[in-house]
């Protein structure tokens, strides 16, 4: 894989920096692939709803802009245009050929504020019948956390007991834990050092003994039932990036730089600038609506 497309673009002209980043995205089509289908699909069973799953996680789960996922989509239509025309795969039907482009249907708004969530937070802590898994989970999601970060190992985590501290080493940043939130956090982490799998928080893969990172769906059961016991009956349930946003409007509304803004979340200050802008738009469109 990916079946010569690589080296036909290659022959074709395309700049090494298009190269790269044509093959960049479609190595992580097919890891999302093969994670989400873990028998493995060939070119030829992957179908068009795979696709958009694909380009929904992106948008969804990895915070893609949509000029970003329309980008993924066009270098996926054109590596199974290649498959189909020279039939190095023997494709039935091109699954990528009928996918329209996504579209911006409205500007994404702040459906709870930052400190509303921090209250959340200070219940779900307290909580005797949640496990400490589900406190440090919501605890983490309260630092900002997107849900690739959550796939973390454990020689990521540095505690220093003088200091009352435990450090989290991120790809992009580093998670600082203090005071009450320590003891938390160690309920849970000293529990996973004899589970079997480096990463601290783990999904069993279904039919496997295998552990690996937790995935989307054991998240979203978490947060679903902090919701559903401790937001008004009709809110949104807490999504990862419903917190997400909720921290970045925080930090706009306290005049915090964009810089500190970008670092605080783990993304680019570009990044940072349109998702703020696009937020900060949508929120004060709603709130004029209502």
């Amino acid at each position: 894989m990916p079946y010569g497309f690589i080296k036909h673009i290659e022959n074709k002209g395309y700049s090494e920096e298009t190269v790269n980043s044509y093959e960049k995205v479609i190595n992580q089509f097919f890891a999302f692939i093969k994670d989400k289908y873990p028998e493995n699909k060939e070119p030829f069973q992957i179908t068009s709803s795979d696709i958009i799953k694909y380009l929904e996680y992106q948008r969804d789960i990895r915070e893609k802009s949509i000029s970003t996922i329309n980008k993924e989509l066009a270098i996926l239509k054109t590596m199974f245009n290649y498959f189909w025309e020279t039939d190095k795969v023997p494709l039935s039907v091109d699954p990528a050929v009928k996918i329209k482009r996504f579209v911006v249907k409205e500007k994404p708004t702040v459906h709870i504020q930052f400190h509303e969530i921090l209250k959340v937070l200070d219940l779900v802590l307290l909580n005797d019948e949640y496990s400490p898994l589900r406190k440090v989970l919501f605890l983490l999601a309260t630092k900002g956390l997107k849900m690739a970060e959550f796939g973390f190992t454990k020689d990521k985590v540095k505690d220093n007991a003088n200091k009352d501290i435990v450090e989290i080493q991120l790809k992009n940043r580093t998670i600082t834990l203090q005071g009450s939130e320590v003891a938390y956090f160690h309920e849970y982490f000293y529990s996973t050092f004899f589970n079997g799998s480096e990463y601290v928080f783990t999904t069993k893969h279904h039919g496997e003994n295998v552990t690996g990172p937790i995935q989307v769906m054991s998240m979203q059961s978490h947060l679903r039932a902090i919701s559903r016991d401790y937001l008004p009956e009709g809110s949104p349930a807490l999504t990862l990036t419903i917190i997400r946003r909720a921290i970045a409007f925080d930090l706009y509304s306290k005049k915090v730089p964009i810089q500190l803004i970008a670092a605080e979340l783990g993304i680019e200050e570009n990044t940072a600038s349109y998702y703020l802008k696009q937020i900060v738009e949508g929120t004060y469109t709603q709130k004029e609506l209502e």
